[in-house]
C-alpha cells in the first residue's frame, strides 16, 4: 500500500463501544495512519472510551459528544431529531442524525482537514484497500464498493433516489454492480458546502441545511448520505470522484450478526484461549489479523469484516440478505460453510 504525505483525519460516529471498537480503530491506524480519529458518541460512550482507550495503539483520538456536536444551541441533537415526524417508521431519529453527524462533521470539528473520511463504527478492514493513490501529477481519494446492488430493499432505495433526483437536482450514480452504501466514504468540505447550499436552495429557506436535512426526511421517508454525496459530487466536480469496483473489494468483504456472542468472537476467544463470555472482551486488531489469517488459510482474506449488532440480522428472510451476509462463514443463518469467493456476481 502505498503511503502519502497528505494529511488528512478520520470521523466515526459511535452508538455505542462494543467488542470490536479497539480492533476498529487500531486496525485504521495500521492501513491508513490517519493524522487524528474523531469519534462522536453518546455522553456516556464518550466517557467509556476515553477511559478504554488508554493502551490502545491507535492514531491521535478526539472524543465529541453527539448531543452538544454541533457546538450551536439551536443545533443540538434533541432540536435536530425533533425536526423528524415519521411516526411509525423502520428509522429513528438517532438513525437520521448519525447520517448529519457524517456529512456536517465539518461543521462540528475545528481544523478538519479538507479530504477526510467517514468510516462506519462496525467495519473492519482486513485485506484493504488504499485510500490515497497518487496518479501522475494528481491525487486520487478512493473509497471501495463494497455492497452488491441485486439485494437490499428496492423500495428503500427508490425512496433514497427520489430524494437525490429532487432536492440535488441532479441524476442518482448508479454502479453495474455495486451500490454507493460502502460504509466508509471520503468527503471533501468544499463539495459538502456546496452540497448544504443546494439543500438550502431547494427549500427556499435560511433555516441551517442540516435541521432542513432531517425536515426532508418528512418529506420523502428516508435519505442516504453516501449516495446522496457521491451523487452530488459525480455532477459538480466528477474529478474528485474515485472509487474500486465491487470486484475488486466487494467480492471478499463480509457482513455478519456478533455483537461479542456470534460465531466469530467465539471462534475468536477459543483461540485467544478466552473461555469465558465477557461483554468487555476487546481484542486486539493483531490478535483478530493472526486469528483471520489462521481460520481462512490458503482462501483469500476477506477485504473487511462488518460485524452487525442489531438482532433483526438473525431474523431477515433469505431474500432480504445481502449478499455479503449470504456468504459469510460466520452468518449464524448459513446452514453450511460458504467459501468468501464463491459468490461475485
Amino acid at each position: 500500500m502505498s503511503m502519502s504525505i497528505e494529511v488528512f483525519d478520520f470521523v466515526i460516529p459511535l452508538y455505542r463501544v462494543r467488542w470490536n471498537t479497539r480492533a476498529v480503530l487500531e486496525a485504521i491506524t495500521t492501513h491508513y495512519r490517519p493524522r487524528s480519529i474523531h469519534v462522536v458518541a453518546p455522553a456516556l460512550q464518550v466517557s467509556k472510551l476515553r477511559q478504554e482507550s488508554q493502551n490502545w495503539q491507535i492514531s491521535t483520538l478526539y472524543l465529541h459528544e453527539e448531543e452538544t456536536f454541533f457546538n450551536d444551541d439551536d443545533l443540538t441533537k434533541e432540536k435536530i431529531c425533533a425536526e423528524l415526524d415519521l411516526g411509525q417508521s423502520l428509522y429513528t431519529p438517532g438513525w437520521f442524525y448519525q447520517q448529519l453527524l457524517k456529512l456536517g462533521a465539518f461543521v462540528g470539528i475545528e481544523n478538519l482537514s479538507e479530504w477526510y473520511v467517514v468510516w462506519d463504527s462496525d467495519l473492519l478492514p482486513v485485506d484493504a484497500w488504499a485510500l490515497i493513490n497518487q496518479e501522475e501529477q494528481s491525487v486520487q481519494h478512493s473509497f471501495a464498493l463494497l455492497q452488491h446492488n441485486g439485494w437490499g430493499n428496492s423500495t428503500i432505495v427508490s425512496k433514497w433516489g427520489k430524494w437525490i433526483d429532487s432536492v440535488l437536482g441532479v441524476a442518482p450514480l448508479t454502479n453495474h454492480e455495486g451500490t454507493f452504501v460502502p460504509h466508509h466514504m471520503w468527503f471533501k468540505q468544499e463539495h459538502l458546502q456546496s452540497f448544504a447550499h443546494q439543500v438550502n436552495q431547494y427549500y427556499q429557506s435560511d433555516l441551517h441545511w442540516l435541521l432542513l436535512m432531517m425536515r426532508s426526511a418528512n418529506e420523502f421517508g428516508t435519505f442516504s448520505e453516501y449516495w446522496s454525496y457521491v451523487s452530488w459530487v459525480a455532477a459538480q466536480a466528477p474529478e474528485d470522484l474515485s472509487f474500486y469496483p465491487y470486484e475488486n473489494y466487494g467480492v471478499t468483504s463480509e457482513r455478519f450478526f456478533d455483537d461479542g456472542t456470534g460465531l466469530f468472537s467465539e471462534a475468536l476467544r477459543q483461540q485467544l484461549k478466552l473461555t469465558e463470555v465477557k461483554y468487555d472482551f476487546s481484542p486486539a486488531y493483531a490478535d483478530i489479523k493472526s486469528f483471520i489469517k489462521t481460520r481462512y488459510g490458503s482462501d483469500p482474506l476477506p477485504s473487511s469484516l462488518s460485524f452487525e449488532s442489531s438482532p433483526r440480522h438473525l431474523k431477515k428472510d433469505g431474500q432480504n440478505m445481502h449478499i455479503e451476509e449470504l456468504r459469510s462463514r460466520w452468518n449464524p443463518r448459513n446452514t453450511r460453510e460458504i467459501q468468501p469467493t464463491s459468490v461475485s456476481n
